[in-house]
């Protein structure tokens, strides 16, 4: 499998801290990786999430990002959560497992709204989930149609990393083989500095780790050459080699 991506170039336009991961995989495939962060992560509310976690018991817990779950545990302790959890796919089960948790529920698909229509929440049960300042209310709303008990506190902030135009054309003039996208926010942070610098893409290649993600792109007018069937990185490294083979 190596020689399928030796010396691909692959734009990772991630948080830095969430990239090494990837990186190494591709490294080992013989893929040379660009981190290239467009978002930035910072803990917010970290008070409010601490003291509403220990006041209140909460049945559930719902996990709907990796970056949920950092900044969820890195102010709660997964030795004090007997909830039951929820998380949105293999990548973020995953994430929550790496802490010894056990997850009861994950969705067939990775997007929040198959995850609130299909999490089997009683009507009576409280429910915490801790999300993006830019999350979408979607899966708020389907739970709260069938459960009254929900609160979804901010724990973190996505915040766009600004660039030159000089810059973003070095970067992709390297010349980038494909480009990965592992979120929505990734995505608009992407199109927005695209489309304000009036930048073409030519012909390399896009790549995204799930529908939800798929979505937000096709939303904003960019097409995607493959979307990972396997909602994680090594999902989003299978479809990577079915576009450049």
């Amino acid at each position: 499998m190596k020689s399928l991506l030796n010396d691909i170039k692959i734009l990772i336009p991630r948080p830095i801290e969430q990239s090494n991961d990837f990186v190494d995989k591709l490294v080992k495939l013989g893929a040379v990786p660009v981190v290239f962060p467009l978002i930035e992560v910072k803990p917010v509310n970290s008070d409010l999430l601490k003291t509403t976690y220990s006041n209140e018991k909460f049945d559930w817990l719902i996990f709907t990002s990796s970056v949920a779950v950092k900044s969820f545990f890195d102010v709660i302790s997964p030795k004090k959560v007997s909830s039951k959890i929820a998380a949105v796919g293999t990548q973020t089960k995953a994430n929550l497992e790496s802490l010894g948790l056990k997850v009861d529920f994950i969705p067939s698909a990775a997007t929040a709204q198959k995850l609130a229509k299909e999490i089997p929440i009683k009507s009576n049960e409280k429910v915490l989930i801790p999300r993006s300042r830019i999350a979408k209310d979607t899966i708020v709303e389907i739970l709260g149609a069938k459960n009254k008990n929900i609160i979804a506190i901010t724990a973190y902030d996505n915040s766009p990393v600004d660039y030159s135009k000089e810059q973003i054309e070095e970067v992709l003039n390297t010349p980038i083989d494909v480009i990965t996208f592992t979120s929505g926010s990734t995505v608009d942070s992407f199109m927005d500095l695209i489309r304000k610098y009036k930048i073409k893409l030519g012909n390399i290649k896009k790549v995204s780790i799930g529908p939800s993600t798929t979505s937000t792109a096709e939303k904003r007018h960019m097409t995607i050459d493959s979307t990972a069937e396997i909602h994680n990185i090594d999902g989003l490294i299978e479809a990577i080699i079915s576009v450049v083979n």
